[in-house]
C-alpha cells in the first residue's frame, strides 16, 4: 500500500462503505468524498462527511498509518485545523489537530479487496514495458479512443505551448516563427539544433532578395552551417563559396554553426546535413508565403505535394563536397520524412497558430488532417499495436506515444484512465 493508491481507493469509494465507524464508534456517512487537491495543504478539499448526527463541511486528509499525520507535522499547521476526517489505511496512534481537537479517524485496512491491492503491487513491480498488457485489450473501443483523444489534446497543447509563445512576441512575423519551426524540423531530432541556428541567421527578407537563385539560397544555408569551410576540388562546391562569400559581406554574415556542431554518425546517407541544408533551400527556392499557402490547403496530399522537394542535381552523385555517392539518385525528401514534418511540426503549429488566433475550425482542420495520416511505424506504436490492432491514424499513434511518455513509462497508472478502468473492474 502507498499514499497514491490509498487517494486512488478513496476517490473512487473503492471501499466497503456499508456501516462505516470511525476509531472512536461513530458512524460514518461519506456525502462527498471532496475535490483532490495537487497543491499543498489536505489531499482532499471542500468533502461532506456525517459523523454521528452531526454534518461536517472540510478537509479530508489520507494517509498508510496515522502517525503519520505527526510525522508530518500537521498538528502544528492551521492547513490541518479544518480536517473533519482522517483516513488511514492503518490506525496506530489518535492525532490532534493544532487546538488539540481530536481528529476522526476511519481505518479502511479491512475494507479494501485485497485483489486491488495485489494488482497495483504487480503493476509497480512489473518488468513489462506496459504494464497493463495482459488486460489492454479488454478495454472497450469507446472508453480507449476517448482516454487517447483527450491525451491527443494534451500533446497538442504542450508541444505549441513554446510555439504560441513565440507567435505572441512576433506578431508580424508568423511566417519567420513557422520558418524557423520548419528548418528546426529539417534537421530531424539529430541536428535540429543547428539547423534552427543556420535558420535563426538567415531572416526571410535576406532569403527573399535571392529567391530566383537556388545557388544562391544554397550557398546561404550551406555556409551559414559553416560546411563552407576549407578548399573543395569539385566545381559545384567552389561556386557555392564564392557565393557565399559574396553574399556574406552583402549582408554582413557570421556563420552560425561549425563543423563540429554537426552530427554525422548513424545517420542513413539521405539524412546527412548537407542533404537536409540544400532540401531546406530547395523549399525555400520553390515557395513564397509558404505558411499561407498551407492554411490554404484541406487535404495531407496538398502538404505533401509542398514538401515533396529534391537537392539541387550535384547531390545526385554525392552526400558531402567531394566524395562521390556509389550510385547516382535524386535526393527528394521522401513521403515517411515529409510525413514526419507534418506530423511533428507543420499540424502543432498550425494548432498553435489556431490557438492564437482562437479559430475553432482550424483546430478541428488539425485534428481532421492528423486522422488522414496513416499509423505511425515505431517502436513506441509497435509496444501498443502488438496488443489490439484497431489503431490505424497519426492521431492515435501520437496519442499512444503520450500515453507512454506520460503515463506507462513513469508507471503512473492511478492518474492514466486505462489503468484506473483497470483496477476498478
Amino acid at each position: 500500500m502507498d499514499e497514491k493508491l490509498l487517494q486512488y481507493i478513496w476517490k473512487y469509494r473503492l471501499f466497503n462503505s456499508c456501516s462505516l465507524q470511525t476509531i472512536e464508534g461513530e458512524s460514518v456517512d461519506i456525502l462527498s468524498i471532496g475535490e483532490e487537491n495537487n497543491n499543498s495543504g489536505p489531499d482532499f478539499l471542500r468533502a461532506k462527511i456525517r459523523i454521528a448526527h452531526t454534518l461536517w463541511a472540510g478537509s479530508v486528509e489520507l494517509h498508510i498509518k496515522s502517525s503519520d499525520w505527526n510525522k508530518h507535522k500537521h498538528s502544528q499547521d492551521d492547513a490541518y485545523n479544518n480536517v473533519v476526517l482522517h483516513v488511514v489505511y492503518q490506525y496506530d496512534v489518535p492525532v490532534y489537530d493544532k487546538n488539540g481537537v481530536a481528529v476522526p479517524t476511519l481505518e479502511l485496512k479491512n475494507l479494501i479487496n485485497t485483489s486491488l491491492i495485489t494488482e497495483y503491487r504487480q503493476y509497480m513491480e512489473s518488468t513489462h514495458t506496459i504494464v497493463c498488457q495482459n488486460r489492454f485489450a479488454e478495454v472497450d473501443s469507446f472508453r480507449c479512443f476517448a482516454w487517447l483523444d483527450r491525451l491527443m489534446l494534451d500533446r497538442l497543447e504542450k508541444r505549441t505551448q513554446h510555439i504560441e509563445k513565440e507567435l505572441k512576441s512576433n506578431v508580424f512575423h508568423k511566417e519567420e516563427v513557422f520558418y524557423h519551426i520548419i528548418a528546426k524540423s529539417f534537421g530531424f531530432k539529430t541536428n535540429a539544433e543547428p539547423m534552427l541556428m543556420v535558420a535563426k541567421s538567415l531572416n526571410l527578407n535576406i532569403l527573399a532578395k535571392q529567391k530566383d537563385s537556388l545557388l544562391q539560397i544554397e550557398s546561404l544555408f550551406l555556409g551559414q552551417a559553416g560546411l563552407l569551410e576549407g578548399s573543395f576540388a569539385d566545381d559545384y562546391p567552389q561556386q557555392l563559396q564564392k557565393e557565399y562569400r559574396f553574399l556574406q559581406s552583402k549582408f554582413k554574415l557570421q556563420p552560425a554553426c561549425d563543423y563540429a556542431m554537426w552530427h554525422w554518425a548513424r545517420l542513413y546517407p539521405s539524412g546527412q546535413p548537407h542533404i537536409r541544408l540544400a532540401q531546406m533551400a530547395a523549399l525555400v527556392h520553390q515557395s513564397t508565403a509558404l505558411l499561407s499557402k498551407i492554411l490554404e490547403m484541406n487535404t495531407i496530399e496538398d502538404i505533401e505535394r509542398l514538401f515533396s522537394v529534391t537537392a539541387s542535381a550535384y547531390w545526385d552523385t554525392h552526400f558531402r563536397f567531394d566524395v562521390p555517392a556509389k550510385q547516382k539518385s535524386k535526393k527528394r525528401l521522401g513521403k515517411s520524412s515529409i510525413n514526419s514534418l507534418i506530423i511533428n511540426a507543420i499540424l502543432p503549429f498550425l494548432f498553435a497558430y489556431a490557438s492564437w488566433q482562437n479559430d475553432t475550425g482550424l483546430k478541428n482542420k488539425v485534428i481532421t488532417l492528423y486522422e488522414s495520416i496513416p499509423l505511425e511505424n515505431n517502436q513506441i506504436v509497435k509496444y501498443y499495436t502488438c496488443l489490439r490492432k484497431d489503431f490505424n491514424n497519426a492521431l492515435q499513434s501520437q496519442a499512444l506515444i503520450e500515453l507512454y511518455e506520460s503515463y506507462c513509462k513513469p508507471r503512473h497508472c492511478l492518474q492514466c484512465g486505462i489503468g484506473i478502468h483497470l483496477l476498478k473492474n
